[in-house]
């Protein structure tokens, strides 16, 4: 891309502006899934609570219910004394109500009877000459869980777009929710490059490299719920990436193609990209280190996104990470546009920076805070043992050991 831009926008404005251009959101295609099946996959829909959780005011000890007011003063040396009313049993509502100065034997996760508020731990009571001894105050609601106390009827139990991941199937089972309704758009993936060759070659010629960017955004997509579909490797020719981009293009809501996107003579994908946009080649360029030469477009009128991400590994993990599924995100209509989880953590070493661009670090956290691992944006490696990035905003130069970093969890 010869000439490739060099004033270009921070990555919030590009996406917005994207966003904006396309008339984000668009419909997405959805189907219903058993929610075991539905996992790593991404909710069309909120999921609301049908009921309280839980459902009934339960006990959290084995000991005794009764009213707090009548275990006042109660003490080892000085024990109160109150009437057995009965025993509550697993798996039925109590069929007696407690009186003035009683108490009701009950079992852990049993539900309390009407007239308590509160149970005493088994250990600090004992039955005595037909009395129920107790050797310890209580306060209202000690030991209890009450009815509604974690969740109330029509709380949103998964919110639209989020991924059903391993914490989820339990929530829902717990409601009676084993189907749920979930996005059913795939993203295909298509590599660039006379150097690529098949990750399949046993042995590597002189002057190419193995196509790893296809494993590296499926794996990705995967990881953040998206479903996806490669459409190989194509070498640099306008002709044949525009024949392999129109397949992907029909089959699928959303294509990224790495490679193609920087400096050179032999650059197609821009030109692609804004021939098969409505609306031209959106972004050329994100003023982001690495990841800059990163190419948007799309058709309004077909609700067709695609992405031109960078060949470099490391630079084509950031721009998919920061820019491609925050886009999609977008496109989806999820209730939160971009993925992980940011956090603050103390360096452990300095780090260099320049103000100007977003940039982003692979790091490791321990127990000492965050440390930057060296990469370059045509690494393979870096993200191996990352859990995620350190970003240094446009207006941070160097950062120090000890100060706090942003650092995003992937």
């Amino acid at each position: 891309m010869s000439g490739f831009v060099e004033e270009t926008r921070p990555i919030d404005d590009c996406l917005n502006f994207v966003a904006g251009r396309l008339g984000f959101p668009w419909h997405v295609p959805s189907r219903e899934e058993r929610v075991m099946d539905a996992l790593y996959s991404r909710s069309s829909s909120d999921v609301t609570c049908p009921e309280p959780y839980p459902p009934f005011t339960r006990s959290m000890r084995d000991g005794y219910a009764l009213d707090h007011v009548n275990t006042a003063g109660a003490s080892a040396s000085s024990p109160v004394f109150l009437k057995p009313a009965g025993e509550v049993t697993m798996g039925s509502a109590p069929s007696f109500r407690l009186a003035d100065n009683e108490a009701a034997s009950i079992p852990t996760g049993g539900m309390l009877p009407e007239g308590a508020d509160a149970v005493v731990m088994a250990e600090n009571t004992s039955l005595s000459g037909g009395w129920v001894e107790i050797r310890s105050p209580a306060q209202r609601g000690e030991n209890v869980m009450r009815a509604a106390e974690e969740i109330s009827s029509g709380d949103i139990l998964l919110r639209k777009g989020e991924v059903i991941d391993r914490s989820l199937p339990g929530l829902l089972a717990a409601f009676g929710i084993i189907s749920v309704s979930i996005m059913d758009i795939c993203i295909g993936v298509i590599s660039t490059g006379d150097e690529i060759i098949s990750a399949e070659t046993p042995r590597l010629p002189d002057g190419f490299v193995r196509d790893a960017n296809t494993f590296m955004l499926q794996s990705i997509l995967k990881r953040y719920g998206m479903r996806s579909k490669s459409y190989g490797i194509v070498p640099d020719s306008l002709e044949a990436l525009r024949n392999r981009s129109e397949d992907a293009i029909r089959e699928c809501g959303v294509v990224l193609i790495s490679g193609g996107s920087s400096v050179g003579a032999m650059d197609h994908t821009s030109r692609l990209i804004g021939e098969l946009s409505d609306q031209g080649l959106l972004v050329r360029g994100i003023n982001m280190t690495p990841g800059k030469p990163t190419l948007i477009g799309g058709s309004k009128k077909m609700e067709k996104l695609i992405i031109g991400l960078p060949g470099h590994p490391m630079s084509c993990v950031v721009s998919s990470i920061f820019v491609a599924i925050p886009l999609i995100n977008a496109m989806c209509g999820s209730s939160r546009r971009d993925v992980g989880k940011y956090c603050m953590f103390p360096l452990s070493e300095d780090v260099p920076g320049r103000t100007g661009p977003d940039e982003f670090i692979p790091a490791i956290v321990d127990k000492d805070g965050v440390c930057p691992i060296a990469a370059k944006s045509g690494y393979v490696s870096a993200m191996r043992n990352a859990d995620g990035f350190i970003r240094l905003r446009p207006d941070t130069e160097t950062l120090r050991k000890g100060e706090l970093a942003e650092v995003w969890l992937w």
